[in-house]
């Protein structure tokens, strides 16, 4: 009775092993796309390129390669399936993280392009959405010192940007949504090379699904406080003013409240009342933070940022983006049928804006004399 019991395990655990092994030579058989790049090509065609991680045991050894494959298609679909003519593996987008578009293509339109990503099921709806300055496919074929693989050193690099909330982190359904949204227009990251390396130089802005300019890296603080709420992040003023030399805030929480009203036919007016909390990291200038002084430093800081946010919002009126959603407060004052009936970009254009900016310094460190 127990040879007979020892012998079943035996066998039980035979099969389990047998089938680990199996799904062992399956995973080794697939090719996990991490992450694309869309770039033009002659004609209507594009340059698609995928960067595919792969694990390779030798023995004890592990070894990580990257293979790289790149072709030209009139679609995504169609360029998916001579890749798999060209690869070893089975290639799957489960693990799609990361899509970069060429600037050029982006300024022909991507709604192309973004309707077969969305209809694919295969293709998560988180997947970062970006937009390149420069060609796309050598962005994920170069190798960078210090980093594995492009992928996950692009991965990691937008992450950071993200979590530290110098941009917004604008994922595949949210472009998706604002693009069908008629009071809203999408955005995304910018990336450009820099020497060895890449640098997140700007955001991307959208007219529809066209690429219409761009938020450059010195404005990331101001277009963050028109565009979200913030509870972390850092930023620094540089000005000519002798009070107001150089300072850095650490700790920024930020709040912004919008505002609509129709101030004649066919002419609307939006007052944005953002308020902000930072921490003094460093304060050049003659006025003393432990005084009076200090009343007087946070308005000027206020001016400075409403002067600053006025200002980007002149350049999204000007090439007729609207990343931070006026639409939908302007959308709101009306009728469903009078909103049909409007042209959004000749009221956008010509809208008045108001920011009214209230600056708060919550701490600035020990002083000791």
């Amino acid at each position: 009775m127990h040879k007979r019991t020892a012998g079943l395990f035996v066998l039980a655990l035979t099969l389990l092993l047998t089938g680990c092994n199996q799904d062992q030579n399956i995973l080794e058989r697939i090719g996990y796309i991490r992450i694309g790049a869309f770039d033009p090509a002659e004609g209507q065609d594009i340059r698609l390129t995928i960067n595919v991680p792969l694990t390779i045991n030798e023995g004890q050894n592990t070894k990580r390669l990257t293979e790289v494959l790149t072709v030209e298609a009139r679609g995504s679909k169609e360029a998916r399936n001579m890749m798999q003519n060209q690869s070893s593996r089975k290639l799957v987008s489960g693990q799609l993280r990361t899509i970069l578009f060429n600037m050029e293509l982006a300024a022909r339109g991507l709604t192309p392009y973004l309707d077969t990503l969305i209809r694919d099921p295969s293709i998560s709806k988180r997947t970062e959405i970006v937009v390149a300055e420069g060609s796309a496919q050598e962005m994920i074929s170069k190798k960078y010192p210090g980093h594995p693989g492009a992928d996950q050193y692009i991965d990691q690099l937008l992450r950071k940007e993200f979590e530290m909330q110098h941009v917004p982190h604008i994922l595949l359904h949210q472009f998706i949504r604002d693009y069908y949204d008629d009071g809203k227009d999408p955005m995304a990251p910018l990336l450009s090379p820099k020497d060895a390396s890449l640098e997140l130089s700007g955001i991307a802005l959208f007219h529809y699904d066209k690429y219409a300019g761009k938020v450059e890296r010195a404005e990331f603080p101001y277009f963050t406080m028109l565009y979200q709420n913030q509870n972390k992040g850092e930023f620094t003023i540089n000005t000519d003013d002798p009070s107001l030399k150089s300072i850095t805030f650490s700790a920024i929480k930020s709040k912004r409240k919008i505002k609509v009203k129709k101030i004649r036919e066919g002419k609307y007016a939006a007052d944005i009342n953002i308020r902000i909390e930072g921490g003094v990291l460093e304060y050049i200038g003659n006025l003393d933070l432990t005084k009076p002084d200090r009343k007087k430093l946070e308005g000027l800081i206020g001016e400075y940022v409403t002067k600053r946010t006025e200002r980007i919002l002149a350049k999204l009126q000007r090439i007729g983006a609207d990343p931070v959603g006026i639409g939908q407060y302007v959308r709101n004052k009306m009728t469903y049928s009078a909103w049909k009936e409007s042209d959004w970009n000749d009221l956008y254009a010509n809208m008045e804006f108001h920011v009214h900016t209230r600056f708060i310094i919550k701490n600035f460190g020990n002083r000791y004399d």
